[in-house]
């Protein structure tokens, strides 16, 4: 995995799914975060690092997911999180996804997509399930219940998902 700055305007390549949790991880630290901070405040449990992790993976792989057109049109060069081990398997470059001639294969990449995130979902319910502050469960499921509903929404839905994008 390579990290560059923005600045430079050169960006992250993604190659391996391992690369994509790592990015992921890093900056979805806000699970551990705030697992930590509900610990530290006397409301919760110290919930598993592989649970809180599971939490902010969620949510940064869904947030990445549903960026595609913003991250594929990014000016001066496009930035895109989504790792070659998935979309090499439809495409020999990921900015043909976007492409109407390629909306078959952009779909089945998307739903492949889709499935990486969903992997969390048990973890994010079991952390949510132990958690006693009504108002940090509230805090915690809905915008995991957002992403969830937002994921079922994006399955087979890649050519819906690129008109949005583009008003």
């Amino acid at each position: 995995m390579c990290v560059t700055t923005r600045t430079t305007h050169t960006y992250l390549a993604v190659e391996t799914i391992d690369d994509y949790d790592e990015y992921c991880h890093y900056v979805g630290l806000v699970g551990l975060r705030l697992s930590k901070l509900f610990h530290a405040s006397g409301s919760e449990d110290l919930a598993s690092d592989s649970l809180s992790n599971s939490m902010g993976l969620f949510l940064q792989k869904t947030n990445i997911i549903q960026d595609y057109w913003e991250d594929i049109n990014e000016i001066p060069k496009s930035r895109m999180f989504w790792p070659r081990q998935i979309w090499s398997k439809y495409v020999n470059k990921l900015e043909d996804l976007k492409y109407k001639e390629n909306l078959a294969k952009a779909v089945e990449c998307l739903n492949d997509m889709v499935t990486n995130a969903l992997i969390h979902v048990e973890d994010c319910l079991t952390y949510m399930s132990a958690l006693r502050d009504s108002s940090i469960f509230r805090f915690c499921a809905i915008p995991q219940l957002v992403n969830i509903n937002n994921n079922n929404a994006m399955e087979n839905k890649m050519e819906k998902m690129l008109q949005l994008q583009k008003k």
